[in-house]
């Protein structure tokens, strides 16, 4: 461990080397689908230009080779990239884009939801697309401060998977040469929420600073609001992955116990000291996703409060952020017009995903600008 001047640590071994085969896995759980955004091909039969993977949207249905529809998936708002020869062309046809989606946006028969924010906390995030390096430290870093359990890859395979934020991983250009792109994805606490408004219970809701919040104990496990939200970014207990209730039948078999009495894994104290207390410990059937570290906005107000003073901008950071080694993610307060993350958010490159559904979304995304000869980038 080293600390330098700026008071950051450096955590290094020395002396690290590489064992040889320890074993054999049966199997693997992958589920990035996400794999292209209009990568181009030629087609086998009519030899015109295509994208492959819109091409393969449907495979083999009904007994038809190819079904996909040409421009489902590339004229939605989820990539934007543009080579830096032509970035001025890409800025104003992303204006343009942008400012189409956002008059039909102000149709909408539930108007004001700018309005509402425009005082006081509106919590945000900016993401630079060209920072991100898809190396997973936000993910970590995420489950590990909101005690996001493990849940193995059989629970993966399964499609029960965990983790607030994800990195989805495109690949777009030439086919045999492509290029890529790494985006985190988390719950982008729109102020236009669609889950919100499913909730028979309202056990999801929106906080006077912009937030979607969810009250676990009120939650009932209707799973209405993961089915409605278009970012599929919420997530459900199927098990007691944290021994939260106490059911053994409830509890996921790990093959782990922590001791001659059979607790299980996850039911110890000691185990349970790797739990931030900070964070609510989510049990069977319940819905949860991120936060924006709420816990973290909470300690920033207290100690501004113990320091008689105002909530700064730079008091709060998520745990993403923290962790991330390029500095990709920005959170701040959005009407804070001092504050590191309005400058980001007035790029011209920015857009927001999907905008075209009218969420409203608080979390906006930087385009990835590539240099690189063209020859080489298709």
């Amino acid at each position: 461990m080293k600390t330098d001047a700026d008071g950051l640590v450096q955590y290094y071994a020395t002396g690290v080397t590489v064992s040889g085969k320890q074993g054999e896995e049966d199997y693997f759980s992958c589920v990035q689908y996400h794999h292209t955004m209009g990568v181009t091909g030629q087609d086998s039969l009519t030899k015109e230009t295509i994208n492959a993977d819109e091409a393969a949207t449907v495979y083999m249905t009904y007994g038809l080779v190819r079904q996909g529809f040409q421009g489902s998936l590339v004229n939605r708002t989820i990539i934007r990239k543009s080579h830096l020869d032509h970035v001025e062309d890409f800025v104003k046809d992303l204006q343009e884009e942008r400012h189409h989606h956002q008059e039909l946006n102000k149709k909408q028969i539930y108007p004001g939801h700018d309005e509402t924010y425009a005082r006081g906390h509106h919590w945000g995030m900016h993401v630079d697309l060209n920072a991100c390096i898809g190396c997973g430290a936000c993910t970590v870093a995420c489950m590990a401060e909101n005690n996001v359990p493990v849940v193995g890859k059989r629970e993966m395979s399964r499609h029960h998977e965990m983790a607030w934020l994800r990195i989805d991983r495109y690949f777009y250009g030439d086919v045999n040469n492509p290029s890529a792109v790494y985006q985190p994805l988390m719950c982008q606490h729109c102020n236009n929420a669609p889950c919100e408004n499913v909730c028979p219970v309202n056990a999801t809701n929106h906080s006077s600073e912009g937030l979607n919040q969810m009250a676990y104990n009120r939650c009932v496990g209707t799973r209405y609001c993961a089915n409605n939200c278009p970012y599929k970014v919420r997530r459900f207990n199927w098990l007691d992955y944290n021994a939260a209730d106490l059911w053994p039948i409830n509890e996921p078999d790990l093959g782990l116990k922590s001791g001659s009495d059979d607790v299980p894994y996850g039911a110890d104290n000691l185990t349970r000291m790797v739990l931030n207390p900070d964070v609510t410990v989510r049990s069977r059937g319940v819905i949860e996703k991120c936060s924006f570290c709420v816990q973290r906005i909470q300690e920033g107000k207290l100690r501004a409060k113990t320091e008689q003073r105002l909530l700064r901008d730079a008091d709060v950071k998520t745990a993403c952020q923290t962790a991330c080694p390029t500095g990709a993610i920005t959170f701040g307060d959005m009407n804070n017009e001092e504050g590191e993350l309005t400058k980001k958010l007035a790029s011209p490159l920015n857009y927001i995903v999907l905008e075209e559904v009218n969420t409203r979304s608080a979390v906006n995304y930087q385009a990835r600008v590539i240099n690189k000869a063209e020859g080489v980038d298709a």
